[in-house]
């Protein structure tokens, strides 16, 4: 399932190559961009085994749950699947 995550990723980012090297034909962008992302869509929803189909798309819904003791960075967590991430506080 890999390589269909490798094809949708290389449609989505041949548009905006496309794009950068002056092709004027935007159904051409379309018809490789739209195909691009529904790949990467399905292939998240059935590789990853979080339980909220938001989260196996990616779209986590983070609150903070503690700061870092160590430094200027904070813990954040998934309401939905619990996921944990450290991030570092901005300036």
């Amino acid at each position: 399932m890999r390589k269909w995550h490798v094809l949708g990723s290389l449609l989505v980012v041949t548009g905006p190559v496309l794009i950068l090297s002056g092709v004027q034909n935007t159904p051409l962008i379309l018809f490789l961009m739209v195909p691009g992302v529904l790949i990467v869509m399905v292939n998240a929803l059935l590789e990853k085994n979080e339980t909220s189909l938001r989260c196996r798309l990616g779209l986590h819904t983070y609150e903070r749950a503690r700061w870092n003791e160590d430094g200027p960075g904070e813990i954040i967590e998934c309401q939905r699947c619990e996921k944990r991430k450290e991030v570092m506080r901005g300036f």
